[in-house]
């Protein structure tokens, strides 16, 4: 699916713009007359109230035309409030957002920088992430080689990327000071808490693009050392830049660090929008968006699984290891109730979308890390059942 994932005759439609002749001109300079004058001939009285509203009607409509093909009001249209619904599940980790958004006050979270407008529109929250939606206008249009899900005709995804780099923090200076020691967590790389690395949507136009973003929360659990995070507490965030590619490519020499032996590689150009956007969102979650199946199971040598955890959009499993063992060596896979291997949610390997799939029944997988690589992935999930070192089945 390329460019028809979102529906751009509704677009193309509000920004057509209709030639108007001199009779039609005509027609409408004299309903504002009748409308102003309210001269309706007394045998069509009792028609005045539908014959007002057609009238107006076909002003409103045709001024509506008019002004959507401006491009200054053309970037007023609608959007903010409904992205979600446009593009959440034309991404990489597609969910039903829309159906918990939370609109947030454009007003107060639209900045403009360099001439490249940010909006934040929409927020949904879960245990295990937040989601936002945002806006990007740019004034002078993003060239045409960033849209490739438009431009590209073998390029396979539904959605295009924009690479950003951010900044985050969390505040819980509210929270309980002894269940939240830590008042105020950074973005620090040595800390390992992931920070948003990319936005996710399409391009409505050369000027627009609307996309998703995911804050993954359970690192921030982790390094807290909690199972859950204050159900109110502050989020900042700081988009410091972005960029997408060209389709211009420049050489780069590298070094084999073994050999010496000196290489040239094409390397694409990329067209960089310096911020900063800066926004600062209070954040209230709600416990009862997720569910937690107490597991609390081993195998003889200690391995096991202690929880699951399901959301409106993702589901998890915390692993349980002897001492002394180390976590990368280990996955857990997760499938529907068919059988079939979840996918990763944003980019987090053993985070699953429930996105489309049934999973009122799932099926929980301990593998050795090299057997599930080289035996048990993809379409060899059959395999599971017999490869795994623990397996639990867990129904909702």
């Amino acid at each position: 699916m390329k460019k028809d994932a979102i529906d751009y005759k509704l677009y193309e439609t509000l920004h057509f713009t209709p030639d108007i002749s001199s009779i039609v001109q005509e027609k409408i300079d004299n309903a504002y007359l009748q409308i102003k004058d309210k001269k309706i001939e007394n045998n069509k009285t009792k028609y005045f109230p539908a014959l007002y509203l057609g009238l107006a009607a076909s002003i409103v409509l045709v001024m509506g035309f008019i002004g959507f093909s401006n491009p200054v009001m053309a970037a007023k249209i609608p959007f903010i409030g409904r992205i979600f619904n446009m593009v959440e599940t034309q991404i990489g980790y597609p969910g039903n957002f829309s159906e918990n958004a939370i609109v947030i006050n454009s007003g107060s979270y639209s900045q403009t920088v360099n001439g490249v407008t940010i909006t934040l529109s929409e927020a949904s929250y879960t245990k295990m992430a937040l989601y936002y939606s945002l806006e990007l206008y740019c004034e002078e249009g993003f060239p045409e080689d960033f849209n490739r899900v438009k431009n590209m005709d073998d390029y396979i995804l539904s959605y295009d990327i924009l690479n950003m780099h951010s900044t985050q923090s969390f505040d819980f200076t509210q929270a309980d000071p002894e269940k939240y020691p830590e008042k105020l967590i950074s973005q620090i790389i040595d800390e390992g808490l992931p920070i948003p690395t990319s936005i996710e949507g399409n391009y409505i136009n050369s000027n627009t693009f609307l996309g998703i973003i995911r804050v993954d929360l359970s690192i921030v659990m982790d390094i807290l050392g909690v199972d859950e995070l204050p159900p109110e507490f502050i989020y900042s965030f700081t988009i410091d830049k972005f960029w997408g590619e060209l389709n211009e490519f420049k050489d780069i020499e590298i070094t084999h660090p073994d050999t010496g032996e000196v290489s040239i590689i094409k390397d694409a150009i990329n067209k960089y929008y310096e911020g900063p956007w800066s926004f600062t969102i209070p954040v209230t979650l709600d416990p009862a968006s997720a569910q937690t199946k107490e597991i609390n199971a081993t195998n003889y040598d200690g391995v096991g699984i202690s929880t699951v955890t399901k959301t409106d959009y993702e589901i998890s499993a915390e692993i349980i290891l002897p001492e002394g063992a180390d976590r990368s060596d280990y996955i857990v896979a997760i499938t529907d109730a068919d059988g079939k291997i979840l996918d990763s949610q944003g980019g987090y390997a053993q985070i699953y979308s429930t996105y489309g799939r049934n999973t009122d029944t799932v099926y929980i997988y301990v593998v050795d890390y090299y057997t599930y690589m080289d035996e048990c992935k993809a379409d060899n999930a059959y395999l599971l059942p017999e490869k795994a070192l623990f397996q639990t089945k867990v129904e909702w």
